[in-house]
């Protein structure tokens, strides 16, 4: 569409609001009695409410035809209203009333027979439902002629209300056929542009005046719903302040003729004190009213972005009603895809193993705005959403709300991370333990089952040799089955050994970390080992993780640290064990980089529901501050 038909378009717009502005205000200005009758028409408000959404959609490729079918209609209306307001003026005489007599019948008929079936986008349906539609223009135009040229009302003819009945219950069918056929969001557009029409023409018939003429105001409401909720035109989403002037305007008609019709009433005068109690009630209501139409147009297309108190809170009822983790990400998507208008919103977690959670609501393109979610201090996800326009972005409110709604979101997310971590920890203990299944298996089965047959031969073989009173080679075969039997006795003891040192049950904890340490006082350095609290009686599997992490944290001092001197120190509390190993060696890279070591030890207190900590010390000089690790263990509850 050229930009010169775009311009005419809101010419058109702009001289039919004029227009009905200037029929409302000469009964004003002449003190004329005339302005009630003029409202107990829907012409009044129909003229500047289609016009302006004419003009707004004539611009659009996809929305052009309808475009210039509303603005039609809005022309007609406000030429009607000007002509009638004009001749009332002028005494009922001169050119006025002509055009007053033929101007109602393009906005009626083009509303009742032709906008029902062109519905959304100003085509009607293929096939045969073209005739229907070239009938009601065909209607539209011989009426119209027949009028202007003095044929007096249509209704008067006994066949136009049969065949305008007609006409309307076939555009209602054929507007209900497209609904049928549609799908998904193409149905919602078309339910919100078809029920103004629908209620508008049953008002038409069935009403009274001022029905009529709120009824008419849902036809410019249902397209804008349409357009801005359901993407029908891919209109920008700004354009919302001109529906609500839209609204405003019609409003602000309705009620300047409902007060001076009341007051006229009241007084017995309505060309005094009348026009003037109605300007100033409209003054006291215009601005309250602005607020609350701009507040319901506000959450008509942007949802709660206006009241991020009720958005939050309608997101922690989401989030909190979920059955797991995983169902909170996905319901607290869609309470912010659904509480913003937005076209869709996902949430994604990337897991420890590389793998990525990623749960959805509506419609993300690949290309969708990323909000990071980060809980204490620790990314866990992003929040993609997709903007209510697939060519417009985010408006800066929009980031704001995200902005708070992100840290709700974040908690899911590392909710999910944690249960991730959990099933990968539980997928490795169950690993581990088939693992050492099969290696205990494997010794058994390849060492130590042939050492105790060996020696099971051995001493048959020596008995076979008493028999035949072979003593000396008897006494051989015997001592050969003695150490036999000790290497069987030596595995046996490594084996128990990897399942749990053997110095725990004979030394004790703090005994079982002196006796680890004892070789390294030739030549390495000095180890001192300190309890405190109660360590007697601790849970095997808690033992067994204080003494592997205090072994590795000795071992990385002395391999990788040069420390001259390590303290070990173990603590028994009420519900935990510390253990706190500390060195004076050089201390932790700039940049430390997480060994085998370092994992094994954070893995065994986490086994317990523990933690593990490496930082710098206080250990040794002041030029040195060495490394500490720090290791609480979880007491279970006592019984």
């Amino acid at each position: 569409m050229s930009r010169a038909a775009t311009v005419a378009a809101r010419l058109l717009a702009v001289a039919a609001v004029l227009a009905t502005a200037a029929a409302v205000a000469l009964p004003v200005l002449a003190g004329g009695d005339w302005l009630p009758r003029l409202f107990r028409t829907p012409e009044p408000v129909a003229g500047p409410s289609f016009a302006v959404a004419g003009a707004l959609l004539a611009g659009l490729p996809r929305a052009r035809r309808l475009g210039w079918l509303l603005l039609a209609i809005g022309c007609s209306a406000s030429a009607y209203v000007l002509a009638t307001s004009w001749w009332a003026a002028a005494g009922q005489t001169g050119p006025p009333g002509w055009v007053r007599g033929w101007a109602w019948v393009p906005a009626l008929l083009l509303v009742t027979t032709v906008l029902p079936q062109v519905l959304p986008h100003g085509r009607p349906l293929p096939g045969w439902w073209r005739v229907p539609l070239a009938a009601a223009w065909t209607l539209t135009a011989v009426t119209t002629a027949a009028v202007a040229a003095g044929a007096g009302d249509p209704f008067g003819v006994p066949a136009f209300p049969a065949v305008l009945g007609l006409l309307v219950a076939t555009a209602v069918a054929s507007l209900v056929v497209r609904v049928r056929r549609a799908d998904g969001v193409q149905r919602r557009q078309l339910a919100w542009a078809g029920y103004g029409v629908v209620v508008a023409i049953a008002a038409t018939f069935l009403a009274p005046w001022w029905g009529v003429s709120l009824a008419v105001l849902l036809v410019p409401a249902g397209l804008a719903v349409a357009a801005f909720r359901y993407r029908l035109y891919d209109i920008d989403v700004l354009v919302n302040r001109t529906v609500v002037g839209g609204v405003l305007l019609g409003l602000t008609a309705l009620v300047y003729a409902a007060v001076v019709g009341w007051a006229g009433a009241l007084l017995g005068d309505r060309r005094g004190s009348a026009p003037f109690l109605a300007a100033f009630a409209v003054a006291l209501a215009f601005h309250p009213a602005r607020l609350r139409v701009q507040r319901l147009v506000d959450r008509l297309l942007f949802g709660d972005r206006g009241d991020p108190y009720t958005l939050l809170t309608r997101v922690d009822a989401a989030l909190g009603a979920a059955a797991s983790p995983r169902q909170a990400l996905r319901d607290g998507a869609a309470a912010v895809a659904a509480g913003l208008r937005l076209r869709g919103a996902a949430v994604e977690v990337p897991l420890p193993g590389g793998a990525v959670v990623r749960e959805e609501a509506g419609q993300v393109p690949a290309g969708a705005r990323r909000v990071p979610l980060a809980l204490h201090g620790e990314p866990v996800g992003d929040l993609l959403v997709a903007p209510r326009a697939a060519a417009a972005g985010l408006e800066p409110a929009d980031d704001r709300v995200l902005a708070d709604l992100a840290g709700r979101l974040a908690a899911a997310a590392y909710a999910v991370r944690l249960s991730g971590d959990l099933a990968e920890s539980r997928e490795r203990l169950v690993t581990a333990r088939e693992e050492e299944r099969r290696r205990l298996r494997r010794d058994l089965h390849d060492g130590l089952g042939p050492q105790l047959s060996a020696v099971v031969m051995t001493l048959d073989t020596a008995g076979s040799a008493l028999r035949r009173e072979d003593a000396g080679r008897a006494a051989t075969l015997v001592a050969a089955a003695g150490t036999q039997a000790a290497d069987a006795v030596a595995d046996v003891r490594r084996l128990v050994h990897g399942l749990r040192p053997p110095t725990l049950d004979d030394l004790g904890l703090l005994g079982a970390l002196r006796a680890g340490a004892a070789p390294l006082a030739d030549g390495g350095p000095r180890v001192t080992v300190t309890g405190e609290g109660d360590l007697a009686g601790l849970p095997a599997a808690l033992e067994v993780a204080a003494l592997r992490i205090a072994q590795e944290a000795l071992h990385n001092a002395v391999r990788h640290a040069d420390a001259t001197a390590v303290a070990i120190r173990v603590r028994a509390a009420a519900d935990a064990v510390e253990v706190e190993v500390t060195d004076d060696g050089r201390g932790l890279p700039a940049r430390p980089v997480p060994g085998v070591g370092l994992s094994s030890m954070r893995e065994r207190a986490a086994e317990l529901g523990g933690s593990c900590s490496v930082g710098p010390g206080t250990t040794g000089a002041a030029e040195s501050s060495g490394t500490r690790v720090h290791a609480v263990l979880p007491l279970p509850p006592s019984d």
